[in-house]
């Protein structure tokens, strides 16, 4: 059956008061359900799941209340049963010993017939002997013992088990493969615009690797031409090929300090499609001419043959920018480069777009892999350069893919990304107007100038805590078959081109480009895959930083520490550890007693019997209180 049009699904949901689906848990312990009938997405709260797993068919009834945007409902029954094998944790609590399959499931787990030594943390391999339907609990028996908790590789094992990374099967490339690979090189080499004359040069960070763009950059008059390449994967991953196959149900690549788990084969990914120096690679290459001003004033996409003639990392390039270095060859193309890209931000960011100060974390650690120190990963100059390189190539691909596939009559692959939903953009108003004083509600929409100008006029680090508020209250960018727009670069049209080696969207992108992309029927399904592996990737990397976020705190649990608070709730205060990245929740029982009144908002609490006052953004010192391995959760305690 079609889905059915907007009215009619509104006169299908009132006429109907339950409905069969497939449960979605999220990280907090609620739940998703899609109707497939409708399209309609329906929330329930943890205490409404009546102890089913991710992944479980069940029926849910309808209420008439509405969770934000979502109606609400609840499961009326299971229907089936997805797995009754799992990768779980052992978790040890007096007398009984439970398997946790994720935090904040809706049915516990208790092992029966234990008959081997574990640990609170171990990770084994369970099966369920009675799910015991009705009950609070199920019963299970190990069926073996995969890691150990001070295990070397634990927390990637953990990760890429509960995401299902570890069921991609195993690339294996054979002889006859790299013979073919080599072919298609050589054969394709003479066929293509030769661009191996002229200077390129890959920008990656040093441990890259796979390089999958490179760039030119020539100086002509009054104009410059600047030549993107992108590693031409498409050439080799041919359209419905087993590897095709795999590597679109992979969505992407997956990075852990462990392992990387590529999307394609290593052979491929760190050779043939490599954009290695010194020898000639295919590219489709996107050449832009740009005036003085950086005004783009035409552009062109066609297949070429390059050869990189050096690789630089980001440090290198930083030093180079800083006048440390010749100004002559291939030194010269990248202080030109870093001209090009100064004036493209500045031309973007003067339309639209956010320039949120955001950060990442990083870790060291020691032999046996435990956090002893963390590092906030430095934001360079020369990040900036490929980053504003790369929007600029993904913008005209989308431009390039919209004429080509509505010529064919056929649907496209884009990356949107919503504007920040009523609510939420009166949040960020509400907190633009109480922190600075300066109300911005008279304007019928918020934009990205004005967000950029509140965060100008914060200190650094306040600012790093607002743009990381701020950030989660925006929509998920995701991946669609028509134009939507990408709110947080200020763009009507935006698209995935730049990262073919560890992105499928990419390969797809290439593939309409080229006028070669013949799954029009299943794009819907590639779309799905698309975002559905980019949501485990980012799930996984979250909950992976995390665990290494918090084995850092436990080595660090007797020292004072820092933090900002992101959130107050009546009950209790978030915030976010600035030394481990983790986020954090102060009981309580651990705020100091009084009489507390509350902004309307929630922007602040103030004791009204006492001289305590508690802000968003504002920075605490903090020390810990526990750690739940468990559940993934760090409690803090403030620090006098």
């Amino acid at each position: 059956m079609s889905l059915l049009s907007k009215f009619e699904r509104m006169r299908y949901s009132r006429k109907q008061d339950s409905f069969d689906g497939n449960l979605k848990i999220l990280k907090n312990g609620d739940g998703f359900v899609y109707n497939e009938l409708t399209n309609e997405k329906f929330f329930i709260k943890q205490n409404f799941l009546k102890g089913a797993m991710n992944g479980d068919r069940v029926r849910i009834f309808i209420n008439t209340s509405r969770y934000g945007s979502f109606l609400r409902c609840h499961i009326a029954k299971i229907i089936k049963r997805k797995n009754k094998f799992f990768t779980a944790k052992i978790n040890k609590h007096k007398k009984q010993v439970f398997a946790c399959i994720y935090p904040f499931q809706s049915k516990k787990i208790i092992l029966k017939n234990l008959n081997m030594n574990t640990n609170t943390g171990d990770i084994v391999k369970i099966q369920i002997i009675n799910w015991r339907e009705g009950h609070k609990s199920a019963y299970a028996k190990v069926i073996s013992l995969i890691a150990r908790s001070d295990d070397l590789d634990s927390d990637y094992i953990w990760i890429s088990r509960r995401y299902g990374i570890q069921n991609f099967n195993e690339y294996h490339t054979s002889k006859v493969d790299q013979i073919k690979y080599k072919s298609i090189l050589e054969n394709n080499l003479i066929k293509r615009k030769d661009l191996s004359q002229i200077r390129t040069f890959t920008i990656d960070p040093e441990d890259a690797k796979d390089f999958d763009d490179a760039i030119s950059v020539i100086k002509k008059n009054a104009n410059t031409e600047l030549y993107i390449h992108i590693a031409d994967v498409s050439i080799y991953v041919k359209e419905n090929s087993k590897i095709d196959h795999s590597a679109c149900e992979r969505g992407n690549s997956y990075y852990f300090r462990e392992k990387t788990v590529h999307m394609l084969p290593e052979n491929l990914s760190t050779n043939i499609c490599s954009l290695v120096p010194g020898k000639k690679r295919l590219a489709l290459t996107v050449k832009i001419v740009l005036d003085n001003q950086c005004l783009i004033k035409s552009f062109d996409f066609f297949e070429s043959t390059i050869m990189s003639d050096r690789k630089f990392h980001y440090k290198e390039v930083e030093t180079i920018i800083s006048g440390n270095k010749s100004t002559k060859g291939i030194y010269k193309d990248i202080k030109l480069l870093k001209s090009l890209t100064d004036k493209l931000r500045k031309n973007r960011l003067s339309n639209d777009g956010f320039n949120l100060d955001l950060f990442e974390q990083d870790f060291v650690l020691d032999k046996n892999g435990k956090p002893i120190d963390s590092y906030e990963v430095e934001r360079l100059q020369s990040h900036e350069m490929i980053e504003e390189s790369m929007l600029l190539a993904n913008t005209l691909a989308s431009k390039q893919i919209e004429v080509g596939q509505t010529n064919l009559n056929h649907f496209g692959i884009y990356r949107n990304h919503e504007s920040v939903s009523m609510k939420n953009e009166n949040f960020i108003k509400e907190l633009i107007k109480y922190t600075t004083n300066n109300p911005i509600d008279r304007q019928p929409h918020l934009k990205a100038r004005d967000i950029n100008n509140f965060l100008s006029q914060s200190s650094p680090s306040q600012r790093k805590t607002l743009s990381r508020i701020i950030v989660r209250k925006m929509q998920k960018a995701n991946y669609s078959t028509k134009p939507l727009g990408h709110y947080g670069l200020g763009l009507e049209s935006y698209t995935h081109f730049t990262s073919p080696i560890r992105r499928y969207s990419d390969i797809v992108a290439h593939r309409m480009i080229k006028g070669k992309f013949t799954s029009n029927k299943n794009i819907f399904s590639i779309i799905y895959k698309c975002n559905n592996g980019e949501l485990r990737s980012q799930n996984a990397e979250r909950d992976y930083k995390n665990l290494k976020g918090l084995k850092l705190l436990d080595y660090k649990k007797n020292d004072p520490l820092g933090g900002y608070i992101t959130k107050i709730q009546r009950s209790r205060i978030l915030v976010n550890e600035k030394y481990s990245g983790v986020d954090g929740i102060i009981l309580k029982q651990d705020i100091p007693r009084g009489s507390y009144e509350f902004h309307k908002n929630m922007f602040f609490m103030r004791n009204k019997i006492g001289l305590e006052e508690f802000r968003v953004g504002d920075e605490v010192r903090l020390k810990v209180a526990s750690i739940d391995f468990i559940s993934q959760m760090a409690y803090f305690k403030f620090d006098s």
